[in-house]
């Protein structure tokens, strides 16, 4: 029998595993660097030693579960802690983290993404999900309220996009006023903003992960595909939707919630994403559609922590998938990714009509207090009629003394250097015995303050027109506000000019 075999190709590099992690690791400590001077120059030293704090503690963390592990397992330390680069890990949960994150939270976190997201598996290039994604779904799940009480930075982009607009707004002043509280979108881009510790400066991440593309560390396909088709589907809600100015939409998208960080140092992870080329697109594509679909419909800020961990569950399936000889599988690859792309806008016409855009919250009309003149107090009070006065157009004016809550309530009380004297009013009544025409306050003798609030013309104002026979309640509006018993004088002194007249 006759054998016919012969052997795979191989292609020769000069990048090595441990060379790829080194460059990977300069890269993530670059992104730190410029975390720790943003927070040192904007917030102060407590700022940057809390991020210090923080990577100790995740670098600390890993390096005693890998020890322990190596020591159970009985394998060389040194050997295991040089070949299984868990600090990439840690300082990619670390980035993932917003300043203010507990310690003890983050320590759990890691413990997590190192134990049960890499070791359980087997080890450094076995794990199915990112760990840490897994370390962070801990944190964002478990740990959400878990913040330093001394440490705070305010309210993040996608926080405010996410609770404010329900990530979708048609209103160009909400629209400008939501920028402007983050400087606008090229401060969004240059990353000087508070967020996760890594994630803000789209700038700084897509000029590494360029030159990490080009050293052939990540795949440049993933983040190109990634980015791109965040940009594209949000660019398609935004006109949907109706957006007349809609190309800030798509910016912000990818500006913020760490969709950068994530396609250059997470998604492109070689052992948890496809290994063939197609697979990576798809892949990608898919990672993209679910990031925007989980923002917008379940206002969640971190669609693409999730999508990371949705799509590497799918990966030994788009593996299989795209599994054999590469160039025939082309037309299927583009068969699968126009589909996607399809589904995708499909997706986002749906939103659209799921989503309600945020309006302006239209200012409550404040309750209006009525005070009605059967009050028991108001009855408590006392008035006398002084004098009426005939006036040329028929009308007759009355001058009335009422107490009000110096004269009532004021030899109760110690002395505060205010004379307990009445308030006194005049009232003008047309010559139709019934229709207010004016009620004026000629002496105020309450509490500075308070009392002579009902001087205010907004509030003598309601009683002109009114018919005095059928004036049962008078209106405590905003510019009385506190002048309560004053009120109660002035309704006492209409009660006595009701009186005298009859009703």
């Amino acid at each position: 029998m006759k054998f016919t075999f012969s052997v795979s190709p191989n292609l020769r590099q000069k990048q090595s595993t441990k060379r790829m992690m080194l460059e990977l690791t300069i890269a993530l400590l670059i992104v730190y660097a410029f975390s720790l001077f943003y927070y040192f120059k904007e917030f102060g030293s407590e700022y940057a030693i809390q991020a210090l704090l923080m990577m100790a503690t995740a670098l600390g963390v890993t390096f005693v579960t890998e020890i322990a592990w190596a020591l159970f397992k009985k394998e060389n330390m040194k050997k295991y802690l040089a070949s299984s680069f868990g600090w990439i890990t840690a300082i990619i949960l670390v980035l993932m983290c917003p300043v203010d994150t507990q310690l003890y939270a983050l320590g759990m976190a890691t413990f997590f993404a190192i134990f049960v997201g890499r070791i359980l598996f087997g080890g450094f290039g076995q794990n199915i999900f990112n760990p840490a994604a897994v370390g962070f779904a801990i944190i964002f799940a478990s740990f959400a309220g878990s913040k330093v009480a001394d440490v705070a930075t305010g309210a993040t982009p996608i926080s405010t996009m996410a609770t404010g607009y329900n990530w979708l707004t048609l209103n160009d002043t909400m629209i400008s006023t939501l920028l402007d509280k983050f400087d606008g979108l090229w401060n969004l881009f240059l990353g000087w903003y508070p967020g996760g510790l890594g994630e803000t400066s789209t700038l700084l991440l897509l000029v590494l992960g360029a030159i990490l593309a080009i050293r052939k560390v990540i795949d440049w396909r993933v983040p190109f595909i990634y980015l791109g088709s965040i940009f594209v589907l949000s660019s398609a809600l935004a006109l949907f939707s109706g957006m007349s100015n809609w190309l800030w939409y798509p910016i912000f998208h990818v500006c913020t919630g760490g969709v950068v960080f994530g396609a250059v140092f997470m998604l492109s992870d070689p052992v948890t994403s496809p290994a063939t080329k197609q697979g990576k697109c798809v892949f990608a594509l898919g990672a993209g559609i679910i990031t925007v679909l989980i923002r917008v419909l379940a206002n969640a800020p971190e669609g693409c922590m999730y999508s990371i961990l949705i799509m590497n569950m799918l990966t030994p399936a788009i593996d299989q998938a795209f599994s054999g000889k590469q160039r025939a599988l082309i037309k299927k690859s583009w068969i699968s990714l126009s589909v996607l792309s399809l589904l995708g806008l499909g997706s986002m016409y749906l939103a659209n009509m799921a989503i309600t855009p945020a309006e302006p919250k239209k200012p409550e009309k404040p309750k209006t207090e009525m005070i009605a003149m059967g009050d028991d107090y108001v009855n408590s009070l006392s008035a006398k009629l002084d004098g009426s006065v005939k006036n040329a157009d028929g009308s007759t004016t009355y001058q009335i003394t009422a107490e009000g809550f110096a004269a009532k309530e004021g030899p109760n009380m110690p002395d505060y250097g205010h004379p307990f004297e009445p308030n006194q009013f005049e009232i003008t009544i047309a010559a139709d015995n019934k229709t207010i025409v004016s009620v004026n306050v000629t002496a105020m003798n309450d509490t500075e303050y308070f009392g002579d609030k009902i001087l205010n013309a907004k509030y003598l104002d309601q009683f002109k027109g009114k018919d005095i026979s059928a004036l049962n309640e008078v209106e405590k509006n905003d510019v009385v506000s506190g002048a309560t018993f004053s009120v109660k004088s002035s309704m006492r002194a209409l009660l006595e000019v009701k009186k005298a007249l009859g009703y």
